[in-house]
């Protein structure tokens, strides 16, 4: 019993790891991110994107369908840290001033983050780039092959390797292992 503990938690940390590598690598990859959607709506004065209907994201191996995917972004001209100003002007999205380093993500609607065997869904997804967090919404869960969690919620943690799952009332956290078969 106590192995099938030690498997099982050793299973969730890297369940929630495969989340979190989703989320890090969508925002902190140096590869472009195409997205595709119905239509897109700039404000530049409320530092938003909206890409709405049948949206699609790709970076890398990462990919995001969802109903809607609101970008917030930090449209002023500081200096960063990480890397050189764009010569330009035009901001990480290519619209208006400053860097557009970008604060926030929000995925709405039919969620669904995939990456290799890793699948994540639910109604909403938010990451946070300042706090490196996730969280998904919504009858939210996440696989890596066969292995399952899912709960109301999923909040990952990047910084603290660490994570949360809620259930709600009357529908509790739920994990599936599948154990490797030994060859």
């Amino acid at each position: 019993m106590k192995r099938l503990t030690i498997a099982a938690t050793l299973f969730v940390f890297c369940l929630f790891a495969a989340g979190a590598a989703l989320a890090a690598e969508l925002v902190a990859s140096d590869k472009p991110i195409n997205v595709d959607a119905d239509s897109l709506e700039v404000d530049n004065k409320n530092n938003v994107a909206h890409f709405i209907g049948k949206v699609t994201a790709k970076q890398g191996d990462v990919n995001i369908v969802c109903d809607q995917l609101d970008v917030y972004y930090d449209n002023t001209d500081k200096p960063r840290q990480e890397a050189p100003a764009q010569a330009s002007g035009e901001s990480a999205l290519g619209l208006g001033g400053g860097d557009g380093r970008v604060t926030k993500v929000v995925a709405l609607g039919h969620v669904r983050v995939t990456q290799k065997d890793r699948v994540a869904v639910g109604r909403k997804g938010t990451y946070w780039a300042g706090a490196r967090k996730l969280l998904m919404e919504g009858n939210a869960t996440v696989w890596q092959g066969k292995n399952q969690v899912a709960g109301e919620k999923i909040t990952v943690f990047l910084d603290q390797d660490r994570a949360l799952v809620h259930g709600q009332p009357g529908k509790r956290v739920s994990v599936t292992i599948v154990p490797d078969k030994k060859k």
